[in-house]
């Protein structure tokens, strides 16, 4: 059993109608149905897919078909029920025509008004709002509008607001980046906004459906009158004509040839168009134009034509977005499978990690697809699945990735640092997606709005450096300002800036720097501070010669920072202000919002992180955990003292003692150790010194990543710290407990549980795709067939090697990168039965994950035994 396209449809026009009749219900109104542009961007399912499947639908008594612009779509069975009557007709000319079928007078239709936005199917399932709650803005509901996507919605929004009828707009992106969707929302916008009507029409039309048939193009888009070509029997209106008092969408007008262009131009510039064969007479149309290319629109467009399209709007790809707004993306399509299902998706991190990373050329619709393919893969074993108790989840696991997927993932380029800074992927357990509960806001980690402290020292040496150049003072300023657009590119060098006050003085003006240190709070900013007083005072220079140029800030959302930053923001205030009375000019939200970020960056900059030094019996343990965290946290402040095996404790106790004084800090420090003696240094330390510090043990590398972030955070306590991070071992304590309980697997009675712990543990660092305690478990299993069938006991030295070895083949394998085994014939065909027997074991764990296990791989695990065994295995 599956949900097909045409179930899909069906189901969406359902729960939207149901939606709408709790807010009207005894009234009537069109908002009760869908359009087909409604429902393909609810579903991801193509346009003309949608209409064929409802026109099957119509044919079958299912849906009611309601003509007009747009064509609406209700289902039949919720309307006939909700309205207890039976309709004879499927099919009405026009919305008046179906009330009096209902037999509804004018008195009992009198519906409530609803925005668009308040049952728009581009609203995540999950969202169950009131018209008290909702949001009053369509654009609310984009997925990135506050993140990347913040810029291109205030454009959008300009684009459908400017009077007298909106500006003509070109969206650009690669294939799959939205472009249709957005262009959607543009309309939906403009309904909401009231500068189209409520039924205005929305055409869309793909200039690529007719590129090798100019005049069959022209005609479809423009119309034609009787005659004008062979074949033209009648006149037609055309889709300009039919978009009258609408939006037309013109996707991939790139294939729109020059001469189709050019009769663009008079309906842009005079509102009028001729049909295909007219040479004479006009006709008007009031249309907004919207258009998208995937190509480069400055060489595939007439530069006659694109002088004419006043907005361009560039939507970016997928992989140049956020992990954050990727995550949000992958949480909303699995929200919406859930609710299509009907089921519950546990979908592991391992899943997770590979729909963030992986290449995805297709944007976000592929994204949506391979989700699509990854439930109706988890769907189908769910169903066919004989022996499983447990069948009111479904499971969604590495060995269901298609293979293209695994191969786009091995492609890209994958950002393991930012992905580690975005993510908390150390202890989380898989997510379920059941259509309402988001799981997913605990994961994110990643502050967007922190700003550059280098920001600062760059403004100071600039400006500095300008003026020893002898470069005029308003030089200077334009010179700044210029260079500010190209800041992220500049390498921030450590060098600290010399501050000379005459130099900025100059440069400056004195009574910005005394409004500066007035409103500055000594506790958190120090006064004495000359490049925070300066920096901020040439940045307010600045500012003031843009907003005199109309230039002000975009991209900024002020309300969110608003409300992450209330302190800095209300600091902030008043210096703008200030300055503002100061320069007689006014300071918009977003420029205060800036200045608050800078305010947020120094507090952040003058709390340091909270040292952390990390002790670890080896030669190179705690050297090498330290120089991975800091690879992927940025976190300078980790420091490693290694403790060979035959290092004397008290030598070790002195060099930690020693840093711990150089690192004298007020707050504290964080102290990281594995285990014995080791466990009782800060107490002995804090003794000695006074520095307050705190101990955690068992150290790991996903703890030691959550305590590198944690430590960055500039108001944080040394307890809370520990706090945090003791819930971290949570899952470690609850092995460690076993110790003197039933084993944690069947088969390990023989091996030590701690032993067991830090195999676990120190394999789930490397380990990419498989969780590494079930493979664990499986491995073990294996081990013990194989052994029993030679009557050997399974023991420490032996598991260990296995385990390693097989943890990593089984990466290998799944990566698709098996190793080659040069004399693979020659070593089976002298120990056929223990091939065989390895085999044989192995058969679980390739039905678990979905792979063959390869010979030649099997031969190193084969060679593994001889050398463990070899007497017994050669006899």
């Amino acid at each position: 059993m599956h949900y097909s396209r045409k179930q899909k449809i069906l189901h969406i026009l359902k729960k939207h109608g149901n939606t709408v009749l709790e807010k009207l219900y005894p009234g009537i109104s069109p908002q009760l149905g869908c359009t087909t542009m409604d429902i393909a961007a609810a579903t991801g399912i193509l346009r003309n897919n949608v209409s064929m499947e409802l026109n099957a639908a119509l044919k079958q008594n299912l849906v009611i078909k309601i003509n007009g612009k747009p064509v609406i779509y209700i289902e039949k069975n919720l309307l006939e029920t909700a309205y207890n009557t039976h309709l004879t007709a499927n099919v009405f000319n026009s919305f008046s025509a179906l009330e009096n079928c209902l037999h509804l007078s004018a008195a009992d239709t009198s519906p409530q008004s609803l925005s668009v936005d308040d049952i728009s199917p581009l609203r995540p399932a999950d969202k169950d709002t009131t018209p008290a709650s909702a949001p009053h803005d369509v654009f609310d509901n984009l997925i990135g509008v506050t993140d990347d996507l913040y810029t291109q919605s205030k454009q959008a929004k300009a684009a459908v607001l400017y009077p007298p009828n909106g500006l003509h707009t070109l969206i650009t992106g690669p294939t799959g980046s939205g472009k249709t969707t957005f262009a959607n929302i543009m309309y939906r916008y403009a309904i909401e906004m009231k500068t189209l009507s409520e039924h205005a029409p929305f055409i869309i039309f793909n200039c690529s459906d007719y590129a090798e048939n100019t005049q069959l193009l022209l005609s479809h888009l423009f119309g034609h009158i009787k005659g004008a070509f062979t074949g033209a029997f009648k006149d037609t209106t055309g889709l300009v004509g039919q978009a009258n008092g609408g939006i037309l969408f013109l996707d991939e007008i790139h294939r729109l040839p020059p001469e189709g262009q050019e009769m663009l131009f008079s309906l842009i510039d005079h509102g009028k168009y001729r049909k295909l064969g007219e040479t004479e007479s006009y006709h008007e149309a009031n249309v907004l134009i919207l258009a998208a290319t995937t190509e480069n629109p400055q060489s595939a467009i007439l530069k006659t034509f694109f002088r004419r399209i006043p907005i361009l709007i560039t939507l970016p790809e997928l992989n140049e977005r956020p992990l954050k707004v990727r995550m949000k993306l992958i949480n909303h399509f699995f929200q919406t499978e859930s609710k299509i299902i009907k089921k519950p998706l546990v979908v592991s991190k391992e899943v997770l990690k590979v729909l963030l990373t992986y290449k995805c050329s297709g944007n976000i619709g592929q994204l949506h697809n391979d989700i699509q393919v990854l439930c109706a893969n988890a769907f189908i074993e769910n169903v066919l699945s004989s022996g499983s108790g447990d069948k009111q989840n479904i499971s969604i696991k590495l060995s269901q990735l298609t293979d293209n997927l695994k191969n786009e993932f091995f492609q890209s380029a994958s950002n393991r640092q930012e992905l580690y800074k975005t993510f908390n992927f150390n202890d989380i357990k898989p997510i379920i997606f059941d259509g309402d509960n988001d799981q997913l806001s605990d994961l994110l980690l990643k502050d967007d709005y922190a700003v550059d402290a280098g920001f600062y020292e760059y403004i100071l040496k600039t400006a500095q450096s300008f003026y020893n150049d002898g470069i005029a003072i308003e030089t200077i300023k334009e010179k700044i300002h210029s260079k500010l657009h190209h800041y992220k590119t500049v390498t921030n060098d450590s060098q600290k800036v010399k501050i000379d006050k005459d130099i900025l003085n100059k440069i400056v003006n004195t009574d910005l720097t005394t409004i500066i240190k007035k409103h500055l709070n000594p506790s958190e900013i120090t006064i004495a501070d000359n490049k925070t007083i300066y920096s901020l005072a040439l940045h307010l220079e600045l500012l003031k010669d843009r907003l005199e140029n109309g230039q002000a800030a975009t991209g900024i959302n002020a309300n969110e920072i608003t409300a992450k930053h209330p302190n800095e923001y209300k600091l902030a205030k008043m210096i703008c202000t200030d300055a503002a009375s100061l320069f007689d000019i006014v300071i918009p939200p977003e420029e205060t919002a800036i200045i608050a970020l800078f305010l947020y960056t120094i507090k952040q900059n003058k709390s340091a992180a909270l040292p952390i030094i990390v002790i670890c019996h080896g030669r190179s343990t705690a050297s090498s955990m330290v120089e991975v965290v800091k690879t992927l946290i940025g976190n300078s402040e980790i420091y490693a003292i290694d403790m060979p095996l035959d290092a004397k404790v008290d030598t070790i106790l002195t060099l930690a003692a020693g840093l711990a004084e150089k690192l004298h800090y007020e707050r504290g420090i964080l102290i990281l150790v594995d285990m014995g003696s080791l466990i009782d240094f800060g107490d002995m330390i804090t003794a000695k010194t006074a520095i307050p510090i705190r101990t955690i043990s068992n150290i790991s590398t996903p703890l030691l990543l959550e305590a590198a972030r944690r430590c960055l955070m500039p108001d944080i306590t040394l307890d809370a710290i520990v706090k945090l991070l003791n819930n971290q071992l949570a899952y470690a304590s609850e092995l460690s407990s076993e110790l003197n309980n039933p084993p944690l697997f069947s088969w390990a009675s023989s091996i030590d549980a701690w032993l067991l712990n830090k195999i676990i543990t120190a394999l789930a660092d490397i380990a990419t795709f498989i969780d590494v305690k079930k493979a664990t478990d499986l491995l073990g299993q294996s081990l013990n067939d194989i052994l029993k069938h030679y009557n050997q006991p399974l023991n420490e030295h032996i598991f260990v090697k296995f385990i390693f070895h097989s943890i990593c083949m089984l990466e290998r394998v799944i990566r698709k990168e098996e190793l080659p085994y040069k004399n693979y014939d020659k070593l089976k065909c002298g120990h056929e039965m223990l091939f065989s027997t390895i085999r044989k074991s192995f058969i679980v764990i390739e039905e678990t994950y979905g792979i063959a296990i390869p010979d030649t791989e099997l031969s190193y695990v084969a060679e593994m035994f001889l050398l463990i065994l070899p007497q017994k295995l050669q006899a």
